[in-house]
């Protein structure tokens, strides 16, 4: 699945987050199926990236509803990560709002 959303997906861009997502027809799978990344080029420490990581996740958990909403009215699976490119280390309001602005540009 995630080879499919890389190769034959499309990408949204907030800076610092990117989502590449793609849609699919499996219905084994949830509605939505999400992954987190944060590179190592960016946030050298372990430490660092996995704080990035919580906050995206909870970020996401937090205002999931409105896709879901969205994919559940149309009948359509995505499966998306989400990709942290910044060596900036953002508090919880400027992730949350990043990534809101990113899913708002998902045309479902």
């Amino acid at each position: 699945m995630i080879e499919n959303i890389f190769k034959n997906g499309f990408a949204v861009k907030s800076y610092p987050v990117r989502i590449q997502f793609a849609f699919h027809e499996i219905t084994d799978f949830p509605r939505c199926q999400v992954g987190v990344s944060v590179s190592k080029r960016y946030l050298k420490k372990a430490v660092d990236r996995n704080r990035v990581k919580r906050l995206l996740r909870e970020a996401y958990r937090l205002n999931k509803g409105g896709l879901m909403e969205k994919l559940t009215a149309v009948d359509k699976r995505l499966a998306m990560m989400i990709i942290y490119t910044s060596s900036d280390k953002l508090d919880f309001a400027s992730v949350e709002t990043k990534l809101l602005s990113a899913m708002c540009k998902i045309r479902v």
